[in-house]
């Protein structure tokens, strides 16, 4: 838990235009994937009742996942969607206005499936390549109330390295090396995926927290994400680390499958399926993504890199430092 240290943001993110409907504001945590997400949702899962004590309810995908959100995150296209989306935003309004009633201050979701899929992903290659339409459907959901978005990102060669571990493991062959390639010139990085999720919810507060800063420390992302309105409970390291399938794992993933596990290097440690070139070039974006987040992000989003949170109610028109 990090110490209460009072702190004013570098910047304000953008002007506090947002009328927030009711009396609670929800705030979204929407992954992504394989950045410390498991370990997030272990941790909410375990201090509902703490949390709850300090005002603030959660959902985890132990709750949106039994139904809450179905039809908000389905694709367009599909027989009956608009009907289910419907119906879902419906049950996530009623939702909300029962925690309300309960003068429930903030209500904190967590759930990286609001921007895409890990296999949608590496089907399409390309990064949650509909993140704003979804987010844009998870805003209409919520009917004004978000007020801040949150988005942990990874150094895309580790992030695409065990994103391609998961799905070799839950049935995608091994990558060719063109197939590689496109990953690497792919046009969509963090960026990119910034700037639609902000386009989608341009009224909320959105931070942005490196994997290599937050992975690890649950705690810290509760305080972030209630701008340090309380000390977060500490957490228990037990186990809870996302476990990327291995080597090993892969190979008896395609022994059984009677695929040929000599398409995967030798040695048992985590895959890196791209040579050094294409490693390079990946760190390269990355580091680009960085510089244009610290830099600003035009605006649109505010890099978490301090060791505290922003000690005040909102970021939003906060004097900046000098």
């Amino acid at each position: 838990m990090m110490q209460g240290m009072e702190t004013t943001p570098i910047a304000p993110v953008r002007p506090a235009t947002k009328e927030v409907h009711g009396d609670m504001d929800v705030i979204l945590h929407v992954g992504a994937h394989l950045t410390g997400v498991t370990s997030l949702t272990y941790y909410l899962d375990r201090n509902r009742r703490a949390l709850r004590n300090r005002g603030l309810a959660v959902w985890t995908m132990t709750d949106t996942r039994k139904g809450l959100f179905d039809g908000l995150t389905l694709r367009s296209g599909l027989n009956g969607v608009e009907r289910r989306r419907m119906r879902g935003a419906g049950r996530v309004r009623l939702r909300c206005a029962m925690y309300e009633r309960a003068r429930v201050k903030e209500l904190l979701v967590c759930d990286p499936g609001m921007i895409g899929g890990l296999c949608g992903n590496v089907a399409t290659e390309r990064l949650y390549p509909a993140a704003g339409e979804k987010m844009a459907r998870m805003a209409h959901a919520f009917d004004g109330r978000v007020s801040r978005v949150l988005i942990n990102i990874r150094a895309l060669e580790d992030y695409w390295a065990a994103a391609l571990a998961h799905t070799v493991q839950n049935g995608f062959p091994v990558p060719l090396q063109s197939e590689l390639d496109r990953l690497v010139t792919q046009p969509r990085s963090w960026r990119r995926v910034i700037t639609d999720i902000a386009a989608a919810v341009p009224d909320a507060e959105f931070l942005v927290a490196p994997f290599e800063r937050v992975g690890e420390k649950p705690d810290d992302v509760v305080e972030f994400a209630v701008g340090g309105r309380f000390d977060a409970p500490t957490p228990l390291r037990v186990g809870v680390t996302p476990q990327v399938p291995h080597l090993d794992a892969l190979r008896e993933t395609l022994l059984d499958r009677y695929e040929d596990e000599e398409s995967l290097p030798e040695g048992n440690g985590r895959w890196q399926p791209f040579n050094a070139m294409q490693v390079e070039t990946l760190r390269a974006v990355y580091a680009s993504d960085l510089a244009w987040l610290r830099s600003g992000a035009e605006g649109l989003a505010y890099l978490i890199e301090e060791q505290t949170p922003l000690r005040q109610p909102s970021f939003a028109g906060a004097e900046p430092r000098d």
